[in-house]
């Protein structure tokens, strides 16, 4: 069994999670990266996909939202948008609010407004994501 570390996953609502770990698998914007107890101190953007952490034998996941990710040796602290426990999507709500940002970002000028577009191109990625990991297309 590998050494355990704490990670935290906290969003503007407040702390997710706050646990032991064996290891963290996060959607960092070059790719996913993993951290194990002991992994070269490091500070990194997050983008929206899918956090999963390793506890007893099976990976935990969610969803997250853009953010940072800060590795220290002994640590991981992660702060999203937002974050969406695997258990807890509803996958016909999930699919409702796909259709409804969609069509929200259809409407958005990405040259006018690059940051609003940019935005709800994120919150178009979350839904998707969190349709992908419980099982849609």
């Amino acid at each position: 069994m590998a050494e355990k570390f704490k990670v935290e996953l906290v969003t503007p609502r407040g702390i997710v999670l706050d646990k032991m770990v064996e290891e963290v698998i996060a959607p960092g914007v070059m790719g996913e990266f993993g951290v194990l107890t002991g992994h070269t101190p490091m500070l990194t953007f997050i983008k929206p996909g899918v956090f999963s952490y390793l506890e007893s034998d099976r990976f935990v996941k969610y969803v997250v939202g853009s953010g940072f990710c800060e590795v220290l040796k002994d640590s991981v602290m992660v702060l999203v948008e937002e974050a969406h426990a695997a258990e807890s999507i509803d996958k016909a709500q999930a699919t409702e609010e796909l259709a409804i940002l969609e069509k929200q970002l259809l409407e958005i000028d990405a040259v006018e407004n690059a940051t609003e577009y940019e935005r709800m191109s994120n919150r178009v990625k979350i839904a998707r994501t969190k349709i992908s990991l419980v099982g849609g297309n």
